[in-house]
């Protein structure tokens, strides 16, 4: 299934519903910390975890075609969403992709990514745009994903860098 370890066949993918926010908050927090987090300085960490907990960024779940990924006990294992890029093109914008830390490296987040996509397709989308996190660039580098230019995200009055990459189909 991937260049990685395969993904367990009890793994399921199901649009997010709002009682499944905390969820989602609780796995991205984990996930910044654990695997963004030395990428970053104290005050960029502190800053992205307050912006997960901002009702924008709730908001943002709901609105962004997010895809859940959990096993068969309903443990949240990953997400990946994907909304029109506001050029007002025919590209995607991935969004919102955290793998939970100990699930880093199996393929999973490339499965949620590839079904975010997939839906996006089916939607007419021919393309697809990321603000990835910086740690994250090789990530997307090995999807198919092409540097763009290296730029910076604001969350509360902090600067995180981030890398703009694309994927054309």
């Amino acid at each position: 299934m991937t260049a990685d370890r395969d993904i367990p066949a009890e793994i399921s993918i199901s649009p997010i519903a709002p009682s499944d926010i905390d969820a989602v908050r609780s796995l991205h927090k984990a996930a910044w910390v654990e695997l963004a987090g030395a990428s970053h300085s104290d005050q960029q960490n502190q800053a992205h975890l307050s912006l997960i907990d901002s009702d924008e960024y709730a908001n943002a779940l709901l609105s962004n075609n997010l895809l859940l990924a959990r096993n068969g006990s309903a443990e949240l294992l990953a997400t990946a969403g994907w909304c029109p890029h506001d050029t007002g093109t025919a590209i995607a914008r991935i969004r919102k992709v955290f793998v939970r830390p100990n699930t880093a490296g199996t393929g999973l987040g490339r499965h949620i990514v590839e079904a975010a996509e997939q839906i996006a397709k089916e939607a007419g989308f021919k393309s697809f745009f990321v603000r990835a996190n910086a740690n994250a660039e090789g990530f997307y580098a090995r999807l198919g994903y092409t540097f763009i230019e290296r730029g910076e995200m604001p969350a509360g009055g902090v600067a995180l860098p981030v890398v703009f990459m694309e994927k054309r189909l």
